[in-house]
């Protein structure tokens, strides 16, 4: 099987599938433009996607029919995001293997409608978009939709609990990444009805850092933001690295003799202690 992109006047044909010699074709309008993305992909990046997807695939994620129903529906984002952040799938990639866990009416609406609603291809907007399409609507005088919605604002408050207590960053991570990861991953998902959002934020983006990053950062104030605190971060981490090399001196070699004692270095002119001192000419 094999994929070719083909040219079609300002449009391009993409996805023509070869099997068994007979061509089925799959159009998909894409501008000339934005061609390149497909033909010109760095094939190190292509292959790092494969075992993402690879490894996404071994979770055994969970599908979603589009019942309405809040248990069903956070089970499977649930689901979703901790699959996301076991196996580091990149954010790119995120919503393209979370529609092919929808099925049945879901897979209809997104097929028809969700995607092209989809404001900007990233998780933040699928999951907003989901739950606007799927999730609880209150009505009034049920209060079977109103419990939901409580269950589901607890829920939600649990997910985000056991999302804080595993949020660090990974070993040999830069500061850079971790607080990219962090504004997509972590960022979006802090409820908005605490008491302090922003300065919870800020704690969690302070308390994941490495302890020897942590101590070259500012406490986290009212009045400060996550670009403050990032940038506090980042400044930390050429600290540490400055200090690193600082201490890491590589100690001169000393020779030793066939007792492992050293032996005695001497300048170029210098006389050795055995040697008797030359005598004054007469």
């Amino acid at each position: 099987m094999a994929w070719r992109t083909v040219k079609c006047g300002n449009l391009a044909a993409t996805r023509i599938e070869i099997v068994a010699g007979r061509y089925k074709v799959g159009i998909r309008a894409v501008p000339c433009d934005q061609i390149s993305q497909y033909t010109d992909m760095d094939p190190r990046r292509l292959e790092e996607d494969r075992y993402a997807i690879y490894a996404f695939n071994g979770m055994r994620p969970l599908l979603f029919d589009g019942t309405r129903r809040t248990v069903s529906l956070s089970a499977w984002l649930y689901d979703l995001e901790t699959i996301f952040h076991l196996c580091h799938i990149e954010a790119h990639l995120q919503v393209s293997l979370a529609s092919r866990c929808l099925i049945a009416d879901a897979r209809l609406w997104w097929m028809t409608f969700g995607e092209t609603a989809l404001p900007e291809r990233t998780w933040v907007h699928f999951h907003a978009l989901v739950i606007a399409r799927f999730g609880p609507i209150p009505e009034e005088g049920a209060d079977e939709t109103y419990r939901d919605l409580e269950i589901y604002r607890d829920m939600q408050h649990r997910r985000y609990q056991s999302f804080v207590a595993d949020w660090h960053a990974y070993p040999q991570e830069t500061m850079g990444h971790y607080c990219r990861r962090f504004q997509e991953a972590m960022l979006p998902h802090i409820p908005q009805d605490l008491p302090r959002p922003e300065l919870e934020a800020l704690v969690i983006l302070r308390n994941g850092v490495p302890p020897q990053i942590r101590q070259h950062t500012p406490d986290p104030t009212p009045d400060m933001t996550v670009a403050h605190m990032v940038k506090y971060i980042l400044g930390a981490e050429v600290i540490v690295h400055a200090m690193q090399a600082d201490a890491y001196v590589v100690e001169p070699e000393v020779p030793v003799d066939d007792a492992g004692m050293p032996e005695p270095v001497y300048e170029p002119g210098s006389v050795f202690p055995e040697d008797p001192i030359p005598a004054d000419p007469v």
